[in-house]
């Protein structure tokens, strides 16, 4: 900068004063025009080319912020703080190599600087280099023990390796630290879901406690609403998700969307998530009213909602990613309700009512454990219809490569298979000599991990078959190829049990003691094979154990399973349909007569 005239650099100060001013104001177009003075009245200082990076980057005009960030580092190649600007431009356009190599000239030059280690370990775990990764997360801490932000992103690490237990603490950590920090709340919420070392109450307790803070944190709530309270009238009724694409809550919200009687009720999607995938294609055409709220804060959302007169307002997140929990806390429609996307409660007062059924929550065994009304469906909460029409069970098995051994396979997310489920299934491995074991959703970046994972538990990692995340057709072929699917406990599975089960392939469940545990249990209930169902890790062994021995009985079940399941409630879309509307009314007649205790269960 010595050669920058003194004149010059005082006439770029006073441009870049006024840009910051108006950076403030959110008018990042004049803050650009000042810095562009700027760099124009001092073509060689770097600060000047760094304030129009960053008000390019604002404005989402990626190339020409890497450019002006490339001239800041130019001017000053000692500049820690140039080239993280830099090396941050280049991870938002896809850079990544580049990004991390910028990224260690970062931390040469500036070895204390938390968040470059940050950034630099998300790289490295795109990368697949987890090991690296987490030495970023630990010599991040030990730079700052107290940065949240650390411990935050250290503990969604640790929750996308399926280490719950390391990932709540951390995220408890970075709470306390900073209790006003943002986007940890639901994370520790659910990652409860997978531990097994806290009770249903100790979960339901902080459910209760955060959901609370939630509320605080959104305003108060609408105490009146404007909707006319005619008990028989047609309704609004609207879905709120950010997992309108292919995702499980699609799937089963589909055939629901499209048996919806439109003479009772006229259906509004809330959609939080800015993609227009074929999914939501499909979804939208089959409702009344669809709209992307994706982009407004929560209080602008339930202004939308109020002004759409919606009746009754229905969750399908939860505590899982993209929700919008903070504008149900403001209460905006009369009758707010949680289905689907999470088994478990919301922790909201303002949730008036969870729809579940009598299997994940029999009466008077669960209700204390939720802030909302249990409104309980007849059969399971799920109505299943397969989005994709795979190939004949039979033909795909007979097919797959087969030896005497027996192949069991596991098709839920890798987050779910936590330690205890991992001890669990090297017992069935154990006891069913030369059994071989075919694992999904294992990304190249944790394979090593889970392998190691398999060896402590005593199986020999060399029986274990692992595949990442495979093409739907394939994912239903490796379904077809093994002889029994295994479980994941707690955290069951839903969508991927159903997909098993319409495949022709037998899954034991173990009844858990809460929702999220007995996903399993009430599908393969409804579906009337108790035979199916264990009470207790050794009887979960003594199952599968009796599976693999019997090769009859096997053969049986996969002629079997697809006919009964297509027979069962669990794809009586137009039942289940009427079902869920008869409980929606009820909910709605109860508010409009108006009574104190109108969240009392609906169910029948």
């Amino acid at each position: 900068m010595t050669d920058v005239n003194r004149d010059d650099l005082e006439e770029a100060d006073r441009l870049l004063s006024r840009g910051h001013l108006s950076e403030d104001a959110g008018d990042f177009e004049h803050a650009l025009a000042h810095y562009r003075a700027a760099s124009l009245a001092a073509p060689r200082y770097a600060r000047a080319c760094m304030n129009l990076g960053n008000a390019l980057r604002a404005l989402g005009r990626n190339d020409e912020a890497i450019h002006a960030y490339q001239r800041a580092v130019h001017l000053a190649p000692e500049s820690a703080e140039a080239r993280f600007n830099l090396a941050l431009q280049r991870l938002t356009g896809g850079d990544v190599d580049v990004a991390r190599d910028e990224l260690g000239e970062v931390i040469r030059l500036q070895p204390g600087l938390v968040e470059a280690h940050l950034v630099l370990a998300d790289i490295l775990e795109r990368q697949g280099k987890l090991d690296e990764a987490e030495a970023s997360f630990i010599r991040a801490l030990e730079l700052d023990p107290n940065h949240s932000g650390a411990r935050l992103n250290y503990g969604t690490f640790c929750d996308r390796l399926g280490r719950p237990y390391e990932a709540s603490r951390l995220l408890e950590q970075a709470k306390a630290l900073d209790p006003g920090i943002k986007g940890v709340e639901s994370p520790i919420l659910f990652g409860l879901n997978f531990r097994t070392d806290v009770t249903a109450d100790e979960i339901a307790q902080v459910h209760r406690r955060i959901g609370a803070e939630i509320q605080q944190a959104s305003g108060p709530a609408f105490q009146t609403w404007s909707n006319v309270p005619d008990p028989e009238r047609r309704l609004r009724l609207a879905y709120v998700s950010g997992d309108f694409h292919h995702h499980p809550v699609s799937l089963f919200l589909r055939p629901v969307l499209e048996h919806h009687d439109p003479i009772q009720l006229e259906v509004v999607c809330y959609s939080n998530r800015d993609d227009d995938n074929d999914v939501a294609a499909v979804l939208r055409r089959a409702c009344s009213l669809w709209r992307n709220v994706s982009p407004l804060d929560h209080e602008a959302f339930a202004r939308v909602i109020r002004d759409d007169r919606i009746d009754i307002l229905v969750d399908l997140a939860g505590h899982t990613h993209g929700n919008r929990l903070s504008t149900f806390a403001l209460h905006p429609a009369p009758v707010q309700a949680s289905w689907l996307g999470y088994l478990n409660t919301s922790g909201l007062s303002a949730m008036d009512y969870r729809i579940c059924d009598r299997y994940t929550d029999p009466a008077r065994e669960t209700d204390h454990l939720y802030t909302e009304t249990l409104v309980r469906m007849p059969h399971a909460q799920w109505c299943y219809q397969p989005w994709y029409v795979p190939p004949s069970y039979e033909r795909a098995y007979a097919s797959a490569e087969h030896t005497d051994s027996i192949v069991f396979g596991s098709f839920n997310q890798y987050a779910k298979i936590t330690d205890d489920c991992l001890r669990l299934w090297a017992s069935v491995l154990k006891r069913v000599r030369d059994s071989r074991l075919l694992i999904l959703d294992v990304r190249p970046a944790v394979r090593k991990a889970l392998e190691a994972r398999v060896e402590r538990h005593g199986v020999d990692p060399c029986r274990v078959q692992m595949h990442n995340r495979q093409s739907i057709d394939q994912y239903f072929r490796s379904i077809a190829s093994v002889d029994i699917a295994l479980d994941t406990i707690p955290y069951n599975g839903a969508t991927t049990t159903l997909d098993t089960l319409w495949m022709g392939v037998p899954i034991v469940a173990m009844r858990g003691e809460r929702a999220i545990a007995r996903g399993s249990y009430s599908i393969l209930s409804t579906l009337g094979l108790d035979r199916l169902v264990a009470r207790s890790k050794a009887e979960y062994v003594d199952i599968n154990l009796r599976l693999a021995r019997d090769a009859s009985e096997r053969a049986r079940l996969r002629k079997q399973l697809r006919a009964q399941l297509e027979a069962s409630p669990l794809m009586d879309a137009p039942g289940f349909t009427r079902a869920l509307e008869a409980r929606f009314r009820e909910m709605w007649r109860l508010w409009c007569a108006g009574k104190a205790d109108f969240r009392r269960d609906v169910s029948a």
